[in-house]
């Protein structure tokens, strides 16, 4: 007997809220349904503010400041955006330089940006951006610490200690919100942690975030504006939140799109 709709929506449910993120075919597999049936599920229940859907799946909505969506959940998300911030950070990127890449897809993505250069050292605690970076002529120093399952990244006093033994030329900064008043901020203390040793230790800061990052708060600072040499963000970025930032006195870069060669400063 065919499932009603509601009974499979119930399902899938009940399926992200172990999961919080899952594929059109993992929710296929768990629910006996159709592709279609799934993806028309997905959107009602995206329609009613439940789920979020994302390239390929969808997260269970959670409001909160310290919730922080699975790395696979927000992977795809933005993603020609963060490709072209990216592209634009790439060249601040030099030969001989020691880096740390935050964790994070728009940092992932910048890892891809870079894979073909040379004489290059990358400090992360990202899993998915070592494993990249291992196919490449890239140096790569992964930290130790605890495996975050959810985020594929490693933290904790030892990711911290690590990172405090060593000089880097540049960190490439991730953050889930920048404003004036409150800086930068992240969901997890853990991530937070590590990512003050990367400033503490480098000699220039570049934080990456597209424009839905501008204006937010989340739950813990990083730092204040003032000690970020630049942000790079995206050409969707509201001139609003741009301006405020930049009367602030953060230099901030907007990458093009694809239909632009023209950089925005």
């Amino acid at each position: 007997m065919a499932k009603l709709p509601e009974q499979r929506k119930k399902q899938i449910l009940d399926y992200l809220s172990r999961h919080e993120f899952a594929d059109v075919e993992s929710l296929v597999s768990a629910v006996s349904a159709s592709p279609a049936t799934i993806r028309r599920d997905l959107q009602d229940l995206a329609n009613r503010a439940v789920v979020t859907r994302t390239r390929g799946g969808a997260a269970l909505v959670v409001h909160g400041l310290g919730h922080e969506p699975p790395y696979r959940a927000r992977a795809n998300e933005n993603l020609a955006e963060k490709r072209a911030i990216a592209q634009l950070a790439s060249t601040f990127v030099r030969e001989g330089e020691v880096i740390g890449l935050d964790v994070g897809s728009t940092t992932f993505e910048l890892a891809r940006a870079i894979r073909t250069q040379r004489n290059i050292t990358v400090f992360t605690a990202s899993l998915p951006i070592a494993e990249l970076l291992s196919q490449s002529d890239v140096a790569v120093m992964l930290l130790g610490g605890r495996l975050r399952k959810k985020e594929l990244s490693l933290a904790g006093t030892v990711a911290v200690q690590i990172v405090s033994q060593f000089h880097f030329d540049k960190f490439f900064l991730g953050t889930a919100g920048v404003t004036v008043n409150s800086g930068f901020t992240d969901f997890g203390i853990e991530d937070v942690e590590i990512k003050k040793a990367f400033l503490t230790r480098s000699k220039e800061l570049i934080a990456l975030g597209d424009h839905t990052k501008l204006g937010q708060v989340s739950l813990t600072t990083t730092c204040p504006i003032s000690a970020v040499h630049r942000l790079i963000t995206d050409s969707k970025a509201d001139p609003g939140q741009l301006r405020k930032l930049r009367e602030a006195g953060l230099e901030v870069l907007t990458a093009p799109d694809h239909h632009s060669n023209e950089r925005n400063r």
